[in-house]
């Protein structure tokens, strides 16, 4: 899972008129903004109505916020001998019951796909699920339909044959990326499974990848041309019962092993930056792009960059993890919460402080949350504000109602090796309504803990894969 594993790892927003998205930018060949579009906005082809209330939506991002936990601790824990990259799950061994929306769903691209010279455009466009847990990116591809294996979408599924750009790897050829043992009549195939009952098997094929409409910036890549897909009917191709379109065809797989596309680029800088997620009527998620190679920078005018490092995947999937050292609230120290609570064992593949956009609320260790709940609800009594433990919202267990006063939000720091992460805006500690508020972490009782992207809102993230540092500083995103 190589490079980028780590910088989408963490990925997940975004926005525009589906028809009209112009999801990527290309700036250079050494360099490219990726829009992404998260799963709750409107533009979304994986948006779940209009008739959802704030609170559902936000139920939604807490569920999504606890799969992804189970499916990050089951690629940290799980076999590392494996040749399958994506999760070493045979599709018809029993499923984890992991929703395949926490697996990789939070946000979807566009990618043109191909070379048809004869049609009005001359790509298909595409929608792939932004999956930053797994490095395979396939497409559901014609003849899909003849082994009765694959998904509704409502456009025909990719006609592989007429592209003038698409070529098969050929076993004989020897291809880097055709792991032994992945042969099929003298091709190269692939197994994606995921941590559910989600999986895809195909052929490997190298194919023209198409990023910016406008400039027409193309790069080859090789990707998985999908002939059997299964377990993804309760998520995927189910938009047409609410009325909905079934854009969404396949999966952009921005992990950090061989066959993912930062990896194929040969890309070792990205950055992102997310805006708190909105806690109005609507309960939007806003827009935001990944910058990749030269277009990922920090460090402007009067803008404090601070570096901390990072620790490649243990199993050479899934998120990098951070070495956080403590954590305060509203400056003072949690007491017994160390570095050491949250080293991660390679033996047990338990703890670590795992980085990951694509988690929408942090989560923490049930033993470690207690004790930052218990310093945010003495924080609070001292202003006369008392924790009411009827209130709890869902996952959101520390809660307390406004006064009908002035108040301040305490900030919170982790404070991680050689740099300390402030989280000094309230929308990014808690979660705010008209009548109360609630500490915006949520309790697991699996020992993994995850730096999501309501915590990570308001600041700039250039991951370097290649020192294996994460850089930060505020912004207005």
């Amino acid at each position: 899972m190589g490079l980028i594993t780590l910088f989408i790892l963490f990925l997940t927003i975004s926005h525009v008129s589906l028809l009209q998205i112009n999801s990527v930018i290309a700036v250079s060949p050494s360099g490219f903004s990726l829009k992404i579009i998260h799963s709750d906005s409107k533009e979304s082809p994986l948006y779940p109505g209009d008739h959802l209330t704030p609170e559902e939506r936000l139920q939604r991002l807490v569920q999504q916020s606890k799969d992804r936990a189970r499916y990050v601790g089951i690629q940290v824990s799980s076999d590392s001998s494996s040749n399958e990259t994506t999760n070493p799950i045979n599709p018809n061994s029993t499923s984890i019951p992991v929703s395949y929306e926490g697996v990789g769903a939070f946000y979807v691209a566009e990618i043109g796909i191909g070379t048809f010279p004869l049609s009005l455009q001359p790509y298909e466009e595409n929608y792939l699920i932004v999956d930053t847990g797994s490095e395979i990116i396939w497409t559901q591809c014609d003849g899909a339909r003849n082994n009765s294996r694959y998904f509704h979408q409502d456009k025909p599924l990719y006609p592989a044959g007429n592209s003038r750009t698409y070529q098969p790897l050929l076993c004989q050829d020897h291809h880097p990326l055709c792991f032994p043992g992945g042969c099929e009549a003298g091709r190269c195939t692939y197994l994606a499974s995921y941590p559910s009952t989600a999986w895809s098997r195909g052929v490997l094929a190298k194919e023209k990848f198409t990023v910016n409409k406008d400039q027409n910036e193309t790069f080859d890549i090789i990707m998985g041309c999908g002939f059997w897909q299964n377990g993804f009917e309760e998520f995927l191709g189910s938009g047409s019962l609410r009325g909905k379109p079934d854009l969404v065809t396949g999966v952009l797989g921005l992990g950090s092993g061989p066959r993912s596309l930062t990896s194929q680029l040969q890309i070792s800088t990205f950055s992102h930056c997310l805006k708190p997620y909105s806690s109005g009527e609507a309960l939007t998620v806003p827009s935001t792009y990944l910058r990749f190679g030269s277009n990922a920078t920090i460090g402007g005018e009067s803008q404090h960059v601070s570096k901390t490092p990072f620790v490649a995947p243990p199993t050479g999937r899934g998120p990098y993890f951070l070495n956080l050292e403590g954590i305060s609230i509203n400056g003072i120290r949690v007491p017994l919460l160390e570095k050491k609570d949250f080293e991660y064992d390679r033996r047990t593949g338990k703890g670590g402080f795992f980085i990951d956009s694509g988690t929408p609320f942090s989560v923490m260790y049930q033993p470690h949350f207690d004790k930052v709940s218990e310093r945010v609800i003495a924080y609070f009594h001292d202003l006369g504000i008392n924790y009411d433990e009827g209130l709890g919202r869902g996952n959101f267990k520390t809660c307390f109602a406004k006064p009908n006063r002035h108040f301040a939000y305490p900030p919170m720091t982790l404070h991680f090796e050689d740099a300390d992460f402030l989280l000094d805006k309230p929308e990014t500690v808690f979660s705010i309504t008209l009548v109360d508020f609630c500490l915006g972490i949520i309790p697991s009782e699996a020992n993994v803990n995850l730096f999501g992207a309501m915590q990570q809102a308001g600041k700039t993230m250039l991951y370097d894969t290649s020192e294996l540092t994460l850089s930060f500083a505020a912004e207005d995103c």
